[in-house]
C-alpha cells in the first residue's frame, strides 16, 4: 500500500507538536493544571478530525454528504440569527447566547447583536465568513440565482453582527476568490479588479456621505464609543503582550493560559497570534504557525493542480477564509473559538480526504 506523503507530514507534524506541548506542560509551565489540560484540548485535540477524516472517508460521496450537512446546519444558524436580531428584546437570554457568554449590543439602542448560539458575536461573524467563502467558491463555478441569494443571505447576516473585521472579511473573500478564479497577469484582469475596487470605494463613500449618522456607518468607521473603547483595549493588550514576550520569549506564560480556558494569568482576550506566542513561547509558537502555513500552502498548490471541481471549491474556500483568519487574528481570537476551530480543521480534513481519493483514482483503486 502506497503511503501518502501529505498525510504523513500532517501526522508527523501533529505528533511532534503534541510531544513538545506535553513536555512543556509537564516540565516548564507553572500555570494551573486545569488550564493546561484545556489548553492541550484547544490547541491539538480539536484538530483530531484532520487525522481521521482522510482515513475513514474513502469515497467522494462521503465528502459531499459531510459537506452538505455542515452547510445545511450553517444556513439554519444564519436564519436563526435573523430571528435573534428581529426578536432580540422578546427572547429569553438562553436563546440569545450560550451560558457563559454575555449579550453584545450598543449603549442607547435596543440592538442586540446575533450569535446563533455558536459563541459570541465575533465567533459567529467569522463562522459566517467560512460559510460565505464556500458559497462564493461555488458561485464562481456555477453562477445561479439560488447561489447568489444564499450569498446575499449570509452577507446580510454577517453585517447584522456589526463586526468590523467580518465586514473586511467579506471584501477579502471576494477579492481572493476572484483572483483565484480569474487571476492572470494581464492588463484586462488588473483593470477589472481596479474597477471592482473603485466601485466599492464609491459605494462606501456614498454610504458615508448620506448615512454618516447611522449606527452602522459609525460602527464600521470606528466612530462610535464602543469601537473607540475596543480600539484602546486592543492597543493596551498588544503592548502588554509584547512587553511580556520580550521578558520571557521562550517559555511564555503557559499553554491554556490565554485562550478560552485562561484564568487569572490571562493578559489578552483578543488577537489569536499573540495568544499563540504568549502561551507557547516563540519557538513552539513558531512551530504551530509553520504547521498552519504549511496547510495553507498545500491547499494553494492543490487548487492549481487539481481538475476536480469539488476539490477546487474546497481549496478556494479554505484559502479564502484562511486569508481572513490570518489577517483578523492580529486583532481578534475568532479562529480559536471552538466552533470555528473545529470546522476549520474538518474542512481541511475533507480537502485532504478528497486529495487521497483523487490520488487513488489515478491508480484505479477508488470509486464513487
Amino acid at each position: 500500500m502506497q503511503v501518502d506523503k501529505v498525510y504523513c507530514f500532517i501526522l508527523g507534524s501533529l505528533s511532534i507538536l503534541f510531544i513538545l506541548t506535553l513536555g512543556k506542560l509537564l516540565l516548564i509551565d507553572r500555570n494551573p493544571f486545569p488550564e493546561k489540560v484545556l489548553g492541550l484540548r484547544n490547541n491539538l485535540i480539536y484538530i483530531a478530525p484532520l487525522l481521521y477524516i482522510p482515513l475513514f472517508f474513502k469515497r467522494e460521496r462521503h465528502i459531499i454528504k459531510t459537506l452538505n450537512l455542515l452547510i445545511a446546519i450553517g444556513l439554519l444558524l444564519v436564519v436563526f440569527s435573523y430571528f435573534q436580531f428581529v426578536f432580540a428584546t422578546s427572547l429569553p437570554k438562553s436563546l440569545m447566547v450560550l451560558r457563559s457568554e454575555a449579550t453584545f449590543g450598543f449603549w442607547g439602542t435596543s440592538i442586540v447583536r446575533p450569535t446563533a448560539l455558536v459563541g459570541n458575536t465575533i465567533i459567529f461573524s467569522s463562522f459566517t465568513i467560512i460559510l460565505f467563502s464556500f458559497y462564493f467558491a461555488k458561485y464562481l463555478y456555477n453562477t445561479t440565482w439560488k447561489c447568489f441569494f444564499v450569498l446575499l443571505l449570509i452577507a446580510v447576516a454577517t453585517l447584522l453582527t456589526f463586526t468590523r473585521a467580518a465586514l473586511a472579511g467579506l471584501i477579502i473573500v471576494v477579492f481572493v476568490g476572484l483572483y483565484l478564479r480569474y487571476g492572470r497577469l494581464s492588463v484586462s484582469f488588473i483593470l477589472r479588479m481596479f474597477g471592482i475596487a473603485l466601485l466599492l470605494v464609491i459605494l462606501a463613500l456614498g454610504a458615508y456621505i448620506f448615512y454618516q449618522d447611522s449606527l452602522m456607518i459609525k460602527r464600521f468607521t470606528g466612530q462610535d464609543i464602543n469601537s473607540l473603547q475596543s480600539n484602546n483595549e486592543h492597543f493596551t493588550q498588544i503592548e502588554a503582550s509584547l512587553s511580556y514576550l520580550a521578558q520571557r520569549p521562550f517559555a511564555g506564560i503557559g499553554v491554556g493560559s490565554q485562550g478560552p480556558s485562561g484564568g487569572s494569568s490571562k493578559m489578552i482576550t483578543d488577537g489569536y497570534w499573540l495568544q499563540l506566542f504568549l502561551e507557547n513561547g516563540i519557538l513552539l509558537g513558531s512551530l504551530y504557525l509553520f504547521f498552519y502555513v504549511s496547510c495553507f500552502t498545500f491547499a494553494l498548490r492543490e487548487f492549481y493542480r487539481t481538475r476536480n471541481l469539488l476539490q477546487k471549491q474546497l481549496c478556494m474556500s479554505f484559502i479564502c477564509f484562511s486569508v481572513y483568519f490570518g489577517a483578523a487574528s492580529f486583532l481578534n481570537s475568532a479562529f480559536a473559538g471552538r466552533t470555528n476551530f473545529i470546522i476549520y480543521w474538518i474542512l481541511f480534513g475533507l480537502l485532504v480526504g478528497e486529495h487521497l481519493i483523487e490520488k487513488k483514482k489515478i491508480y484505479g483503486f477508488a470509486s464513487r
